[in-house]
C-alpha cells in the first residue's frame, strides 16, 4: 500500500462511526430518553419516535461526511504523518515520524462485529488521542504500523551492523494466572466502583419513578432485624462479589495476553471483547514499575508496568503498559530486553528519617482525631468517641508506619530505584541518564537535622523521595549530573 498518497478508511467505517455516535448520544441523554419513552402518553410517544428517527438520520449523515473528509498519509518532504478530518471545522493533524513512540492496533467489540481495526498513534508529549484511525483492515493496520515505526528503527539501528538481534520469542499468560491476578489485586478500586455504581443506580431509579427511599425504615431494619449472622453473611457476600468482579475485569482486559519479542521490540496484545495490540520500542521506555503483594509473592507472580514518554500524570497513565502475572524468569527477561542489563535490586540505600513518620502521624492522626473529638463529643457517648478514636488511630498509625518502613531509595551503577507501598510494594526503576531535572528540597527547620527531599524529573513523570539524608542526596545528585554531562547517552 502506498501510504505516501492520501488514503481513506474502510467504507464499513461509516457504519462503525454511526454506531459510535449512537452510543455517545445514548450515554449523554439516557435519562431524557427513558423519560420520553415511559412517562409520556401514546400520542406524544409517536412524536418522540419520529424525533429519534430524525436524530438517527442526522447521526448517519454526519458519520458519512466524517468518512468522506477523513484522509491520512505520510509526507515525504516533512517526514510527518498527516491526518485531515472534519467537514465543517476542518482539522489537519501533523505528527513527526521521529516523535512517534508507539502505534496501537485496537479492536473494540463493535470493530470485531464487522472485522476492522482501529489505529492509535501516540507521539512523545502528545496530550490527547487525535492520531486515531478508526476503521482499517488488519492488513492495512499492520503495514501502516510498520511504516510509521520504520523511520525511528532505521535511525536507531544505523551504525549497529554488528549488533546481534535477539531470537524471536513469544510468551503467553494463562487464564489461571489471570485469575490469580484478579484475586490478588485492585481491591480498593473495585470496592469504590461498586459503591459508586450502587449509589448511582439507587439515585437514578428514585428520580425516574419520583420516589425516595424511606430512610427511617432502613434505620429501623438495621436496628431490629439485622442480626450479627446476617451482617457477617452480607460482608462475606460483598467481598465475594469484589473477587468475582476483579476476576471478570482482569479476564476481559487481559484475556489471551501474548508478548512477542522480536527485532529488539516488544509486541503486546490482549483483550476479550476489545483487543489491543501495542508495539514498544525499548529505547523510549523511561521507567518500569514492578509491583507485588504478599499473596502474589506466594504465587511467584508480579505486575510489570512500562512507562514511556509523558508530560504529566494523566498522560503518564495513558502511556503505561501493564504485563500482569509475570513470573520471576519472565520479569527478568522483559527487563533485560528493555534495558539490556540484568535487574539487580541492590546498592546504596537511603531510608526515610523518623521525622517522615512523625509528620504524617501528626497530619493523619493527631489533627483528625482532635477535630473529631472537638466536633462530635456531644453527638456520641464518651465510650463511642474513645472507641472510634482508638480504632482510627491504630489503623492509620499502622499504615503510616508501613509506608515509613518500606520506603527506600536504592542507587547502583546501572539504575535508580524507589521502593514504596503499603500492601502492594512497588519498585520504580529507571536509568540516571534519562533524568531531565533534579530538585532538592530542605525546609529551614530540617537543616540542623541534615534532612531533605528530592524530586527527579523524567520524560515519564516526576519521582519523589522525601525526608532522608540530605548530604547523601546531594552526593547522588552531583554524581548523576556529572554522568549526564560526560556520557550524553540518547534516550529518544
Amino acid at each position: 500500500m502506498n501510504f505516501y498518497q492520501p488514503q481513506r478508511q474502510a467504507a464499513i467505517g461509516i457504519i462503525v462511526n454511526f454506531l459510535y455516535s449512537v452510543q455517545k448520544f445514548a450515554r449523554a441523554f439516557i435519562p431524557l430518553i427513558l423519560f420520553f419513552l415511559f412517562k409520556q402518553d401514546a400520542t406524544k410517544f409517536e412524536k418522540n419516535i419520529v424525533v429519534f428517527v430524525i436524530v438517527l438520520i442526522l447521526l448517519f449523515v454526519t458519520s458519512y461526511l466524517n468518512y468522506r473528509y477523513f484522509t491520512f498519509y505520510i509526507d515525504k518532504e516533512t517526514q510527518a504523518f498527516i491526518i485531515n478530518k472534519g467537514f465543517i471545522n476542518k482539522k489537519r493533524i501533523t505528527i513527526q515520524l521521529n516523535r512517534i513512540q508507539q502505534v496501537n492496533i485496537y479492536q473494540s467489540f463493535i470493530n470485531k462485529l464487522v472485522g476492522i481495526y482501529t489505529i492509535e498513534v501516540d507521539s512523545a508529549g502528545s496530550n490527547d488521542k487525535e492520531g486515531i484511525i478508526r476503521s482499517v483492515s488488519k492488513e492495512m493496520a499492520d503495514e501502516l504500523k510498520q511504516v510509521l515505526l520504520a523511520h525511528h528503527n532505521d535511525k536507531s539501528n544505523a551504525g549497529d551492523e554488528n549488533e546481534t538481534i535477539p531470537i524471536s520469542k513469544e510468551y503467553g499468560i494463562s487464564i489461571l494466572t489471570l485469575m490469580k491476578v484478579g484475586v490478588t489485586s485492585n481491591y480498593l478500586y473495585t470496592i469504590g466502583v461498586l459503591f459508586l455504581f450502587v449509589n448511582t443506580l439507587i439515585n437514578e431509579v428514585s428520580k425516574l419513578f419520583n420516589k425516595e427511599l424511606d430512610g427511617e425504615a432502613i434505620d429501623l431494619f438495621i436496628e431490629k432485624d439485622l442480626t450479627i449472622v446476617f451482617g457477617v453473611l452480607l460482608i462475606c457476600s460483598f467481598f465475594l462479589l469484589v473477587f468475582i468482579v476483579n476476576i471478570c475485569r482482569t479476564l476481559l482486559k487481559f484475556y489471551n495476553y501474548k508478548i512477542k519479542v522480536e527485532q529488539q521490540t516488544l509486541l503486546l496484545s490482549h483483550g476479550l471483547l476489545a483487543t489491543r495490540s501495542t508495539l514498544i520500542k525499548p529505547n523510549r521506555v523511561q521507567k518500569v514499575v514492578i509491583e507485588q503483594n504478599y499473596f502474589q509473592k506466594l504465587w511467584n507472580i508480579c505486575n510489570f508496568k512500562i512507562n514511556q514518554v509523558a508530560e504529566n500524570t494523566a498522560i503518564q497513565k495513558k502511556a503505561a503498559m501493564e504485563i500482569p502475572g509475570c513470573s520471576t524468569e519472565e520479569k527478568n527477561a522483559f527487563f533485560r530486553l528493555i534495558f539490556d542489563k540484568d535487574l539487580l535490586i541492590e546498592g546504596q540505600e537511603l531510608k526515610h528519617n523518623y521525622r517522615y513518620f512523625g509528620f504524617r502521624f501528626f497530619i493523619g492522626v493527631c489533627l483528625p482525631v482532635s477535630l473529631f473529638v472537638l466536633l462530635f463529643r456531644e453527638t456520641f457517648t464518651l465510650q463511642e468517641v474513645i472507641s472510634m478514636s482508638i480504632g482510627y488511630t491504630l489503623l492509620v498509625t499502622a499504615l503510616i508506619y508501613r509506608l515509613y518502613r518500606v520506603g527506600r531509595l536504592i542507587v547502583n551503577n546501572d539504575f535508580i530505584m524507589i521502593r514504596k507501598g503499603i500492601w502492594d510494594v512497588s519498585y520504580t526503576v529507571f536509568e540516571s541518564h534519562k533524568i531531565q531535572k533534579l530538585v532538592l528540597h530542605q525546609l529551614f527547620w530540617q537543616r540542623h537535622a541534615n534532612v531533605g527531599s528530592i524530586s527527579i524529573y523524567t520524560a515519564g513523570g516526576i519521582l519523589n523521595f522525601s525526608t532522608t539524608d540530605y548530604r547523601q542526596l546531594k552526593e547522588f545528585s552531583n554524581k548523576w549530573l556529572y554522568h549526564l554531562e560526560r556520557e550524553n547517552i540518547p534516550w529518544m
